[in-house]
Parts: C-alpha cells; sequence; structure tokens
C-alpha cells in the first residue's frame, strides 16, 4: 500500500516539473523571439496576447487530456471496484440459494426416508446408529430420537444385538451389499421377522466409514406363508388321503399308477372289494362299517411290503400297486390275504365275519395305461364275484369281450323303451278244479333285431343299471291301460297281474306314480294285482309292509310271487298284508318225484288256507305236477299245461 502511495506521488511530481519546465522554457524564449521579431509595441502586445491564448489553449488541452487519463483511471477503478462489488453481492446470494437448497433437499430427502415403509437406517463404525427413519421406529416400538446415537443393546434382545452386531462387522469387512432373512426379538419382547439389505458407507477416498441398512418387516408375510403351508397340508390330506383308513385315495393312486406306466416296469394292480359290505352297514351302522374298513386296511398293510401302494378307492374298495408281474408269486400272495378273511374282524367286542373278491391285471401284459388297468381289473374283480365270491380273478381278454357285450346289451335296453322294442305277453291263470281262467299276468319281453331276448337276462342288466324303474313304469302304464281296454271290452277276467321289482316299490315316488297312472288311464285299482317277489320283502321288511299297507288301501290286490325261494320268515307271512302265495315252480318240477318238495308244496298250501290267502302254483307244465297240486287242493294254476304266455292279440282272442 506504501509502495503503490509513493509511486503515485513520484508519477505526479515529473508530470509537474516537466509542466513547469516547459512553461517556463516557452515564455522565455517565445518573449525573446518575439523582441527580436518585432519592434512595433502594439504588435508586442497584440503577439503577447495570441501567445497567452495559445499557451491557455495548449495546457488547457494538456489539462483536458490529464483530467481524461485521471477520470478514466478512477472510472475504471470505480468499474472495477462495482464488478468486485458485483461479484460479492453474487456469491453472497448463490450461498444463500445454496444454502436454500441444501435445506430443501435434506427436507426431501427426510420426507422420502421417512415416507418408505421399510425400515432405513445407518450406523458408524463403532455400532452407532447415524441414520434412522420413522418406519425403523415402529418397527422396533422405540423413539427416533432414543436410538440415533444408540447401539444394537437399546433395541433387540442381547442375544440378537450380538448377532446383529457380528453380522454387520462382515458387512463393513467385506464391502458387500447383502441380503438375509432373519428373526428379531424387540426389547419389549415381541418376535418379528425380517429381510434386511445391508451394505458399506464409502466415502470419497473409497474407505468404509460405516453401513446402511434397508430392513422390511415380513412378519405378517410369514404368517401368510406358514398359513398357506398348513392349508396345503390339509389340503393334500383332503385331496390324496382316506379320512376313514388313513390310506391315500383313488387320485393319490392313479397319479402312482400313471407315473409306474410312464416308467414301463412291470407290476399289477389288485382291486379289493369286500363281498356283503353294505349287510354289515345296514345291519350294525356306518359307525361300525368304518371301523370295520380300517381294519381291513391294516390286513393289508400287514400282507403286502412297503414296496406296495396300497389306497382306499371309496366304499368298500381298496386297490394295491405291487411291484410283481410274476401270477405265482401274487396268487401266493392273495392266497395269503384271503386266509386273512378267514377269522373274524371284532369290531366294538363284536366278531363280524366278511370275505373279500380280487381282480388282478398285469402291466403291460394286460394293459398299457392306467385307464386300461383299472378297467381290466375290474372286469376281473367282477368276474371273481361270479365265481361265488371270496376268491380272486386274473384278467383275461374274454372278459373284456364279456364285458363289451354287457355294455352293448345295457345301452340296448336304454334304448328300447323308445324304440318300442318292450312288449308286454300275457299268461293265464287257471282255477285248479275247472280250468277256467280267473286271472292273467302281464310279463315283459323283449324283441331287439328280430330275436326275443329271455327276461332271465335283460331283468338283471335292468336292475343292475338302474333302468328297473323306468322300465317298471312302462309295464304297469301299459297293464292298466289294456285292463281299461278289457274292461270296456267286457272280457277281464277277474284281475290282470303286474309284477312290481323291489327297488321300483322302495321307490320314493312309487305310491305318487302309481296314483297318477290310475288317474291318467282310468283304471280302477280294484283291477289289478300287483306282485312282487319273497326277497323284496326280506331287503327291508318293516318298510315294505307299510308301503304293501298303503298300495292295498288304494284298492289294489297283492301277491307275493316265488314264495319259497327267498328263505322268508313265517313270522313276516303272517304280518303280510297280502292276499296271494304263488309257489315257486323249483318246487313243482317233477314233485312226484321229489318226496321233500311235496311236503313242502302240502305244507305251504295248507298254511295259506289256515291264514286265508290264495295259493297258485307257478310253472305246472305236465299232468303228473298238475293231478298233485289237484289232490292237494291248490286255488290255481300257471303254467304250460293250460298255456304259455302269448302277446296281446292272442290273449284276446283266447278271452273272447
Amino acid at each position: 500500500m506504501h509502495t503503490k502511495y509513493l509511486t503515485c506521488c513520484k508519477g505526479a511530481f515529473y508530470i509537474s516539473l516537466i509542466y513547469f519546465i516547459s512553461a517556463a522554457l516557452w515564455i522565455i524564449l517565445s518573449d525573446y523571439a518575439v523582441g527580436l521579431v518585432v519592434e512595433n509595441t502594439d504588435e508586442v502586445i497584440l503577439i503577447g496576447m495570441y501567445k497567452g491564448v495559445f499557451f491557455v489553449l495548449a495546457t488547457t488541452i494538456v489539462l483536458y487530456f490529464l483530467t481524461y487519463k485521471f477520470f478514466r483511471s478512477m472510472q475504471s477503478q470505480y468499474d472495477k471496484n462495482l464488478e468486485h462489488i458485483a461479484k460479492h453481492q453474487d456469491t453472497k446470494q448463490s450461498l444463500k440459494d445454496s444454502q436454500s437448497e441444501l435445506a430443501k433437499n435434506d427436507t426431501l430427502l427426510k420426507s422420502i426416508v421417512n415416507s418408505s415403509p421399510d425400515a432405513i437406517y445407518a450406523k458408524d463404525l463403532e455400532g452407532k446408529y447415524i441414520l434412522f427413519n420413522e418406519a425403523a421406529a415402529k418397527m422396533v416400538n422405540a423413539d427416533i430420537q432414543n436410538v440415533l446415537g444408540k447401539s444394537d443393546e437399546e433395541i433387540f434382545d442381547i442375544e440378537d444385538a450380538k448377532k446383529v452386531q457380528i453380522a454387520d462387522k462382515e458387512t463393513a469387512f467385506s464391502a458387500k451389499v447383502s441380503t438375509i432373512e432373519r428373526t428379531l426379538t424387540m426389547k419389549d419382547g415381541s418376535v418379528k421377522t425380517v429381510l434386511a439389505t445391508k451394505g458399506p458407507l464409502v466415502d470419497e477416498q473409497n474407505s468404509v466409514f460405516g453401513i446402511f441398512g434397508i430392513s422390511r418387516d415380513i412378519t405378517s408375510q410369514k404368517e401368510h406363508e406358514r398359513f398357506l403351508e398348513e392349508s396345503k397340508e390339509k389340503f393334500y390330506n383332503l385331496s390324496y388321503q382316506d379320512k376313514v383308513t388313513n390310506l391315500p385315495n383313488r387320485l393319490k393312486i392313479s397319479e402312482v399308477l400313471v407315473e409306474k406306466c410312464s416308467q414301463e416296469i412291470p407290476f399289477c394292480l389288485i382291486l379289493l372289494d369286500l363281498d356283503e359290505f353294505k349287510i354289515v352297514n345296514d345291519s350294525y351302522g356306518h359307525r361300525f362299517g368304518d371301523k370295520l374298513l380300517f381294519e381291513v386296511s391294516k390286513v393289508l398293510v400287514e400282507v403286502f411290503d412297503s414296496t406296495a401302494f396300497i389306497a382306499r378307492m371309496g366304499g368298500d374298495e381298496f386297490a394295491i400297486a405291487l411291484n410283481q408281474s410274476d401270477k405265482k408269486e401274487i396268487e401266493a400272495l392273495m392266497q395269503k390275504l384271503h386266509a386273512k378273511f378267514s377269522n373274524p374282524f371284532k369290531i366294538d367286542m363284536v366278531k363280524v365275519y366278511i370275505t373279500a373278491s380280487s381282480g388282478i391285471s398285469i402291466y403291460p401284459d394286460d394293459v398299457q395305461s392306467m385307464e386300461e388297468m383299472y378297467q381290466a381289473s375290474d372286469t376281473a374283480m367282477y368276474n371273481a364275484k361270479k365265481l361265488g365270491k371270496n376268491s380272486f380273478s386274473f384278467y383275461d381278454v374274454e372278459f373284456k369281450k364279456e364285458a363289451v357285450a354287457h355294455t352293448q346289451m345295457v345301452t340296448n335296453l336304454k334304448q328300447a323303451v323308445q324304440k318300442h322294442e318292450l312288449e308286454l305277453y300275457f299268461q293265464p291263470q287257471n282255477e285248479a278244479s275247472s280250468g277256467n281262467i280267473v286271472g292273467i299276468e302281464a310279463l315283459l319281453r323283449w324283441k331287439h333285431k328280430d330275436m326275443m331276448i329271455s327276461p332271465d337276462v335283460f331283468i338283471p342288466l335292468a336292475e343292475q343299471s338302474s333302468l328297473i324303474v323306468e322300465i317298471g313304469n312302462f309295464v304297469i302304464k301299459s297293464g292298466f291301460e289294456v285292463a281299461k281296454r278289457w274292461h270296456e271290452r267286457g272280457i277281464l277276467r277277474n284281475r290282470l297281474s303286474i309284477n312290481i321289482s323291489a327297488r321300483q316299490l322302495t321307490h320314493l315316488e312309487f305310491i305318487v306314480t302309481l296314483k297318477n297312472m290310475l288317474r291318467e288311464s282310468g283304471c280302477e285299482a280294484s283291477w289289478i294285482e300287483l306282485e312282487i317277489t319273497e326277497s323284496s320283502v326280506l331287503e327291508n321288511p318293516e318298510l315294505v309292509i307299510s308301503l304293501l299297507e298303503q298300495i292295498r288301501a288304494l284298492g289294489f290286490y297283492i301277491s307275493m310271487d316265488d314264495f319259497g325261494t327267498g328263505y322268508s320268515s313265517l313270522s313276516y307271512l303272517k304280518n303280510l298284508p297280502i292276499d296271494k302265495l304263488k309257489i315257486d315252480r323249483s318246487f313243482i318240477m317233477n314233485i312226484r318225484e321229489q318226496p321233500k318238495n311235496q311236503i313242502i308244496v302240502k305244507t305251504v298250501i295248507f298254511l295259506a288256507k289256515e291264514l286265508g290267502i290264495h295259493i297258485l302254483a307257478e310253472g305246472v307244465e305236465t299232468e303228473e305236477e298238475h293231478s298233485f297240486l289237484l289232490e292237494n287242493k291248490i286255488d290255481s294254476i300257471q303254467g304250460y299245461y293250460y298255456a304259455k304266455p302269448m302277446p296281446l292279440d292272442e290273449m284276446e282272442r283266447l278271452l273272447f
């Protein structure tokens, strides 16, 4: 500063000195020159005036340039000062703007961090928290200010705090980001499962000065996952496990069979069905039946080794997938199994005997797929039942032919009503003493493709396939219409007899159906005799007796067909509301040569007459049979002895 001042003084002095010397020289030299040139005084004065004006002008010009330079220098300095001031103000404003921006960014960062549903936090290398957002505070049930500057011991259970600190040190040491699922116990005792992502905090020199963490509370998610897992297990049990026996069910063994067939390794499938299980169920109840099924499952597990896959198919049917294809080995196991059924099962202190029928098919000898295996084993099982039950049968290709024929027959029978292939034939019932027609039985016949199919063939088919009710209704409707027609023509002899199957009799709508058909046909109940079989009574005596009483109350005449073949109890005979007994042909045939049958027939005739029941003998064909019955005072006779079953037009000609 002092040096600059001296420099300025020297500059000013030198300028002033130059100006002084120049001015002095100008005056002296100009006056001397004027004196030499001009002699006139007036001219000297005038020239002096000009000289003075010139001097003033010259000095003014010099002064102007000096002043201009000064002011320009001053202006330049002033401008520099102004620029400096402006820059200072800009810097100050910029600093203020930067501080404001930083404040905004800080607020924004805090807002974002605290708005996150995940816990966000940071620690220094000593494990002290330097950042802790609201979600983190909520997760650990603590206040943010009480956490900052503190370590994990203030938040977590001591043991968990140590585990967290060890993990943090590993993160800081490895300088890598990692994600881990961890279950933590808080200070207040609450337990939470978190998914934590942790990584290092690094400065500009790439030095780690702490760690950061982002944790998500997945406690609810894990509980939901556990719930789903438990539900999955329950669903699996419901879907693949039989609740009665705890064995796998049909769905599961089907999957096993598909897998085994895909492996192309020989094995066999055994389908086992309990014989007459329904009787046990009906006699002792379903709870008893379930216990029996459980005991049977234990026998199966005992007989077959652990490599066998045993399942309950449903009802009283079981399936065993066996890793064997040798028939002799399989036969030995089956004999061992059926020997077990020779011993009684003890259920609730009750000993019960039950047998089983089994069908066996072998892959790939008999079948190529799971569906074929079921079908083949099922066909073999029914063949075992036909052999007398309590046995087993290997699949044979002939069974399939029979099954196909059976299925085709059932299909044809379903279409028979629509195609008008079913028709009624009629057989007279004659008074034994006079031979006069005292009744007529309507008998169903099936003419298919110009061939008559025996009732012994299609009636069992109808009963097995549930067509018996539909076909039975056709017979009743047709019979009522014929009775009405004969009544109008005056040729109805006593009553028209119509057979009723056991399933039809116990059908829920049977009584209503009878009433509706009577109304629609115009037939009178007193013109009709309804025949039931002895076996239908034995299936449910109390129910059948109740139904028969209702039917009789409508005005129908009731008879029991095939008497003597169903091992009926005489107590039921006493209580049954029936009007007629029909002795089965098996007792009548060749009766002169069958002393025991003679005794039975004589006894039945005597009982019927004592009970006031009309007695009829079926299937009478010879004079010997007829004479024996006449001698023993039978009421009426039906059979070839008088007439074979005949179509409607022939029967009407006979009646006229």
